[in-house]
């Protein structure tokens, strides 16, 4: 077994505590997929890693502190299912941000492109979501979808997306990143599709006087049901 591989393994068995799991439902995270797509948890002990590169990684987390403690883990993966990387996001919600580390990034890998995949054959069709977060509730809508962790689109990936789909959808944030990602996607890449989808979710008044700017802050507001019928009308489904 791979050292990032026991990694995962390690912290998936060790995603046990309440705490953990009620901040993953609260995020709209399914007992499905936190099983699906392998997310674990870590806090500052790793387990025993062998293999080629691990010294490199350790010497990464060592340095990185307090960014890789109490944080899930979430497997980052090729289109054939093996782990490229993982990505480190705290439990806490009020510590933002999250960090990446790769084996390497010779090839497309995400959160959730492997589960993507089969749904992606079948449909020709991708469905692009920023945070993991976002991801969760869009999957369980389209589960031709994945995470690219950013609005942005390498010309590496697209070359990727332009074997494997004909269509692309894309469920961005409102805020200036999501509007600027979906415009530099269409004015790149337009032409290499035979369509290119940008979702219009709506701005909706939060309890918290906020209104929704992503597809995790719409699904709180109005749970799976309403969710779904507001994701598949942004996209012209029923």
């Amino acid at each position: 077994m791979r050292w990032i591989d026991a990694l995962v393994e390690h912290a998936q068995e060790n995603l046990n505590g309440d705490r953990e799991l009620e901040a993953l439902w609260s995020r709209g995270v399914s007992d499905a997929q936190i099983q699906g797509f392998k997310i674990g948890y870590l806090n500052k002990t790793l387990p025993t890693l062998e293999g080629a590169g691990v010294e490199e990684f350790l010497r990464w987390y060592k340095g990185n502190g307090k960014k890789v403690w109490d944080v899930f883990v979430f497997p980052l993966t090729n289109a054939l299912g093996q782990v490229k990387g993982v990505q480190f996001r705290h439990v806490e919600r009020e510590a933002r941000g999250y960090t990446d580390y790769y084996l390497a990034k010779d090839e497309p890998a995400f959160f959730g492109l492997a589960q993507a995949m089969p749904h992606v054959w079948q449909t020709q069709t991708l469905v692009l979501v920023e945070g993991v977060f976002d991801f969760f509730p869009v999957h369980r809508v389209f589960p031709n979808s994945m995470s690219s962790m950013t609005a942005a689109v390498s010309s590496n990936f697209s070359r990727f997306l332009k074997r494997n789909v004909r269509e692309v959808w894309l469920c961005y944030d409102r805020d200036s990143a999501g509007r600027d990602g979906a415009h530099k996607f269409l004015e790149a890449y337009r032409t290499d599709y035979e369509r290119v989808r940008v979702g219009q979710l709506p701005a909706l008044l939060m309890p918290n006087g906020k209104r929704t700017k992503d597809p995790s802050d719409l699904w709180e507001l109005l749970g799976d049901e309403r969710f779904g019928v507001y994701l598949k009308s942004a996209f012209g489904q029923r």
